[in-house]
């Protein structure tokens, strides 16, 4: 996933940035009434002789007809991406020239039908995607190949939200991140966290938790109950807490365990391992605890530390057909950027709500943004959330990984 949002950073920027005048022709014109006569001038009469149906004939769409809610109402059916596919065909051809392609892109990428700017390189580079035999035009059958998935996903995602340990310990606890070098209040993520539930109607709430035993090996009062390594930046008795030791590793533990040494913290049911009282608890929602394994930690909420073991986070999104992840909670640098890596390469499209996160160190928030960045995960503010989990604000810097992934599964990735 690495490279694909490298690529997108070089070619989604906001609409409402300056420009040169040789970039301007590559943009999408923003102007929502020249962007709908736009769409209403090709939206005539269609032919679905090109698609083995018989010859036939559309009345033209509404001025406000809209192709993607028309799909996401008729429940993605063959026949509407049929017409959606006839909706953007100028020539009444059966294909797609690239300016119908562009005007496809512009519709889709959107936010309340005002289009995101899209430079022409990564235009060109999407139709050269989707155009599989070469021919210089795009036929439904590649239209529908490549983009069925994507558009769907865009459209009417299902999304859940992940919230991370957001425990006593953390926010007024033996671990409050009131103490550590950033001096972040952990408390402050509560109001956020509960707007976006009482605003937001994801399809799936989770809830995770550090959930310890006594002897974990994470906790710097344990430090005497294993060796360190010789190779350890510092041995297990020299040790102060926030210090990194390399463990002996168990049986069944490769090589050694690197491991940061943290104040004894949410030890298995007490108070310090409960959820914060002001946290909305949802009905139906699901609850993972994690770092139970004494001699492993487990900051993310799919895998612990050394990919030895999963939890039942990943199956349980899944069996309800996820495709959007948003993380939040505590802490950012340490268990939301673990658990939103591991969302990324479970090919989850992973959006991390910035306002509803707080973190350890400001340094390594920093690093560990710049991570994510990269690996695809894009960060947001919690107001931007209701339109994006309703389809209205479609990003395409959301859907790149998605769209790449599909051309993977069905064989006609083909990277330059």
């Amino acid at each position: 996933m690495r490279p694909f949002f490298l690529f997108a950073r070089r070619f989604f920027i906001p609409c409402g940035a300056l420009v040169s005048s040789t970039l301007a022709a590559s943009f999408s014109n923003v102007n929502e009434q020249k962007h709908h006569s736009i769409l209403k001038s090709i939206g005539r009469t269609f032919s679905d002789k090109s698609m083995g149906g018989k010859e036939a004939s559309m009345s033209p769409p509404p001025f406000d007809y809209d192709p993607f809610d028309s799909l996401r109402k008729n429940n993605f059916s063959d026949e509407e991406f049929k017409r959606c596919f006839r909706y953007f065909d100028s020539q009444k051809q059966g294909s797609w020239t690239r300016e119908d392609f562009r005007r496809f892109l512009n519709a889709l990428f959107s936010n309340k039908k005002r289009p995101y700017c899209i430079l022409s390189d990564l235009i060109e580079q999407y139709f050269c995607e989707t155009d599989f035999n070469q021919d210089q035009k795009i036929d439904f059958d590649e239209f529908f190949s490549a983009w069925k998935k994507t558009i769907k996903c865009a459209v009417k995602p299902v999304s859940a939200l992940v919230i991370v340990d957001v425990q006593n310990d953390f926010i007024s606890g033996s671990l409050a991140l009131h103490s550590c070098p950033a001096n972040h209040q952990g408390e402050e993520v509560v109001p956020v966290i509960n707007q976006v539930i009482r605003e937001v109607n994801f399809d799936v709430v989770a809830y995770t938790y550090d959930w310890h035993p006594l002897n974990h090996i994470s906790f710097y009062e344990n430090r005497h109950l294993r060796k360190s390594l010789p190779e350890s930046p510092i041995s297990a008795d020299k040790a102060n807490i926030l210090d990194t030791v390399v463990f002996v590793g168990s049986s069944g533990v490769n090589g050694g365990v690197e491991q940061v040494l943290w104040p004894a913290h949410c030890i298995q049911k007490t108070p310090g391992a409960d959820l914060h009282r002001d946290l909305i608890r949802v009905d139906n929602a699901i609850h993972v605890y994690k770092g139970t394994n004494p001699e492993i930690d487990s900051y993310s909420a799919f895998w612990d530390n050394q990919k030895l073991s999963k939890t039942s986070l990943d199956d349980q999104l899944k069996e309800r057909f996820v495709t959007d992840v948003y993380v939040v909670g505590l802490a950012t640098d340490v268990c939301v950027a673990s658990t939103a890596m591991h969302a990324v390469e479970n090919n989850y499209r992973t959006v991390l709500i910035e306002d509803a996160c707080r973190g350890v160190n400001e340094k390594e928030i920093e690093v560990k943004r710049t991570k994510l960045n990269e690996s695809g995960c894009i960060f947001v503010d919690s107001n931007v959330v209701p339109g994006m989990v309703s389809g209205e604000d479609r990003r395409p810097e959301v859907a790149r990984g998605m769209f790449v992934e599909n051309l993977k599964a069905i064989g006609h990735y083909n990277p330059h």
